[in-house]
């Protein structure tokens, strides 16, 4: 019998925990296999994906030969492999890069084509070979694929209901599925582009560009330019908030009722450190002919917006939690308190850290810094009111200190006189 210790004798229990251990163990295997060539075609095939969003096409080397030159010396400089030139057609002057360890392509727009002469086109494509130089393109490429995707989803969710029967996009159901689709989709498409720190990666960048042009004028005048001109320019649709990382500047001003989620896709330093950090490559005065009164494009990225943002979110996150209980409740056939405030107090606990760490991540770089009004009546009043009573206080104790010490001298002279008396 099983466990009875006889020679020869069937453990069927062991043998039955042994056969679970390895189904469990090829489970895994089968698992990380399945996730590992997922891995790799994203990999591999997402600049692909990116590059046929924006429809763009291959610029042969016979139709643009300068442009292949420079970019070809550019790369030749920085030690990289040049990457094949693409173009794509858009308002909005904007340029960026994809690709893998082996092949990158650079996308530019047909608006910068021809805004932009041969020295601007040099010193922003030596920012897009500072990114390859740097090994960023792989990484966000693969991220831009991700955070574009789930992006993808509010106009999914606006599709399905127009095609269920609520009417057209400026509709009001339309609309309102795709406002709360685009609140649910907004912090783990932002969470997924700032885990890699999107600005420090400009920066650096911007670096390898000014080391290999030499001229840090050009690239910071020509930054400073498209962050003044873009929000001049009409909307368009085409740009995914979920690629806004891959390009040198802030893409576009988005205007509508879903611009205020765009805060959450501030990807880009300020234009005005960018611009310092630049020209501190050389003797260039940081203050001639360069505007840094604009920090930022004009009504792009807010703080208020941001913060409001992610109370939609929030809140449009707990609305699901409604329907994750409704469906519980039909399940079980029952209301069961127990199993529904566990699943409530995890899944409110799980959204909570999660949008924590999207609005930490999301402002890396501290644009909250300045105390609010409240803050100050608040916190900072009551602070300075107690170092004012402590330094009172001191002052107090010194002056008693002084003052007993000195009546102690006065007392031990009178007893002198009056024993010398």
């Amino acid at each position: 019998m099983a466990g009875s210790g006889i020679p020869g004798s069937f453990d069927f229990s062991s043998a039955l925990s042994g056969g679970l251990t390895i189904e469990i163990i090829l489970f895994i295997v089968v698992i990380a296999i399945l996730g590992f060539i997922l891995y790799a075609y994203i990999y591999f095939s997402s600049s692909k994906r990116v590059l046929k969003w924006y429809g763009a096409k291959k610029i042969q080397k016979n139709e643009k030969p300068l442009l292949y030159s420079l970019l070809e010396d550019l790369a030749s400089k920085a030690g990289v492999k040049p990457p094949e030139i693409y173009s794509f057609e858009s308002s909005i002057p904007s340029m960026f890069t994809v690709g893998h360890a082996s092949k990158t392509s650079l996308a530019i727009s047909t608006s910068m084509l021809e805004i932009f002469g041969e020295l601007e086109l040099e010193a922003l494509m030596a920012h897009e070979v500072g990114h390859i130089k740097n090994k960023d393109v792989g990484k966000n490429t693969f991220t831009a694929f991700l955070a574009g995707t789930i992006m993808s989803f509010p106009n999914f969710a606006m599709w399905c209901s127009m095609l269920s029967g609520f009417g057209q996009p400026e509709d009001p159901a339309p609309k309102f599925f795709r406002y709360i689709a685009t609140a649910i989709a907004v912090p783990p498409a932002a969470l997924l582009i700032h885990l890699r720190n999107p600005m420090k990666r400009e920066l650096e960048a911007d670096e390898v560009a000014v080391n290999l042009t030499e001229n840090p004028r050009v690239l910071a005048k020509t930054i400073e330019y498209l962050e003044n001109y873009i929000p001049l320019q009409p909307v368009s649709t085409r740009f995914n908030p979920g690629h806004f990382h891959l390009f040198s500047t802030h893409t576009q001003q988005v205007r509508g009722y879903l611009s205020i989620f765009i805060s959450m896709f501030d990807t880009h330093p300020e234009t005005g450190d960018r611009v310092a950090r630049i020209l501190s490559h050389s003797t260039y005065s940081k203050n001639d002919n360069i505007d840094n009164k604009r920090s930022r494009v004009p009504g792009f990225f807010d703080v208020k917006n941001w913060r409001l943002a992610l109370g939609i979110s929030f809140v449009s996150y707990m609305a699901f939690l409604f329907v994750i209980i409704v469906g519980v409740t039909f399940a079980l056939k029952d209301f069961n308190f127990l199993v529904n405030g566990g699943i409530a107090a995890a899944y409110t606990g799980t959204v909570l850290l999660f949008l924590g760490a999207t609005a930490k991540l999301s402002r890396r770089r501290i644009y909250l810094r300045s105390p609010s009004p409240t803050r100050k009546r608040v916190f900072l009043n009551p602070v300075q009111a107690f170092k004012h009573l402590m330094k009172r206080g001191l002052t107090f104790i010194h002056f008693n200190r002084s003052h007993i010490a000195h009546k102690e001298k006065s007392d031990a002279k009178e007893e002198k006189k009056s024993e010398t008396s």
